[in-house]
């Protein structure tokens, strides 16, 4: 009887610690990296004015979506950064939607882990040759900074290598 016991105990930690963990880059992975970007300075303070060009746009924000080659764009996820006070604040982190996107950005599984070390080549030039990038190029080199930090934060998330 005690066996039994041990093994439903194990079974019932091990789908809970399955469930507890998101996979990387999905929905739950999303929203805590949104929590993660509005507690790291150098995207909140650092994007101030690039998320402010959506109220130019007639937008309430502006979207960075990205993905895993290996899981395919059908489960991009995406980030709502909003302007608010000069700052850049993450308002939703989830399932990429249909609306145009500011930024897409995909790579393998070996590329996000590089570029999540920080191993970006001259001068962050590195990074446009690891990600395939739909966006203003000249916008992410302008703001070459805060995009790194956000690459950094990749990993900080914990997770599983399962696609979603």
């Amino acid at each position: 009887m005690k066996k039994i016991g041990t093994a439903i105990f194990i079974f019932v930690f091990a789908i809970g610690f399955s469930h507890a963990t998101p996979k990387l880059m999905d929905e739950e992975y999303a929203q805590q990296f949104c929590e993660l970007w509005n507690k790291t300075p150098k995207l909140v303070d650092g994007l101030g004015k690039w998320a402010s060009k959506a109220i130019k746009e007639k937008r309430e924000y502006r979207i960075i979506r990205f993905y895993r080659k290996k899981c395919g764009a059908d489960k991009a996820v995406e980030l709502h950064i909003a302007p608010k006070d000069g700052k850049a604040i993450c308002i939703y982190g989830g399932k990429a939607t249909d609306e145009k996107a500011d930024f897409i950005m995909s790579a393998t599984d070996e590329d996000w882990k590089s570029l999540a070390k920080g191993e970006f080549g001259f001068a962050g030039m590195g990074i446009l040759s690891k990600l395939d990038f739909i966006g203003s190029k000249w916008e992410a080199m302008n703001n070459m900074g805060p995009f790194k930090a956000f690459l950094l934060n990749i990993d900080k998330i914990p997770h599983t290598m399962e696609c979603p």
